[in-house]
């Protein structure tokens, strides 16, 4: 029996399209309201005059708490060479609002979520808060639905780029990270790398590496990987930027 206005009525979020992100998920929810819940954002919830338990918010709550624990976890026992201070600023890499759109993105998220008319109307679907907050309520509902394993699970899977460049940066700074923040904090598009030229033998290549916002060039840089030459092409770029935020004050 569904209770009127309950996440389970008529007015929730068709199976189908539930199937379809659980494809994207790697997981089959036992029951589907918690995955519907989670892409309840509040504005569509007031609306449809749902129950708490209907809206994200708390399962946000939740899959906040569980991401930190599960890659605090996962890099305990990958990098066992690494001291606290690492693990932590790895850790936050892995956890920024940054991170999960980009992952939030990968899954399409933005077009499953449950929005209100104003919301929708507003573009909620691209806003990068409401992307990140509806991927940890997502994390939340697989919490509750298939435990500990299946957000381990989900999380080596889904953010495995992601998990490649916060673990290959370490120690280091995150300046193609800095980079792209600053860029979508202004509205601007997110900055394109292109390798300008790559030579020497196999065992030692060299690589020069432009980024540019749209047809701009912002900044370039040389190392001896194409990742060490966009890290070092994203410090010229911020230092270009600061640069000229300088001069405009």
């Amino acid at each position: 029996m569904t209770m009127k206005g309950s996440i389970m009525d008529s007015d929730a979020t068709p199976l189908p399209e539930l199937k379809t992100l659980e494809q994207r998920l790697g997981y089959t929810f036992r029951q589907s309201h918690r995955l519907a819940a989670a892409l309840t954002h509040r504005s569509y919830a007031v609306e449809a005059q749902l129950p708490l338990q209907g809206e994200n918010q708390r399962l946000e709550f939740l899959g906040d708490a569980v991401l930190g624990a599960i890659v605090a976890e996962w890099l305990v026992a990958q990098r066992t060479d690494w001291r606290e201070g690492t693990l932590t600023k790895v850790r936050s890499r892995l956890t920024n609002e940054l991170t999960l759109e980009q992952v939030a993105r990968k899954l399409e998220l933005g077009a499953h979520l449950r929005l209100g008319r104003g919301e929708d109307r507003d573009g909620g679907r691209e806003k990068r808060a409401l992307l990140a907050d509806a991927l940890e309520a997502v994390i939340g509902a697989l919490w509750l639905d298939g435990g500990a394993e299946a957000v381990r699970r989900f999380f080596e899977k889904t953010f495995a780029d992601e998990i490649v460049t916060a673990v290959e940066a370490g120690e280091d700074d995150n300046p193609k990270g800095d980079l792209q923040e600053r860029m979508q904090r202004q509205g601007m598009d997110a900055p394109r790398y292109e390798t300008l030229a790559e030579h020497g033998p196999p065992h030692a290549r060299h690589f020069r590496v432009a980024v540019y916002q749209a047809q701009e060039c912002l900044g370039q840089g040389e190392g001896a990987s194409k990742r060490e030459a966009e890290m070092n092409a994203a410090r010229h770029a911020l230092e270009q930027l600061k640069t000229e935020h300088g001069k405009k004050v």
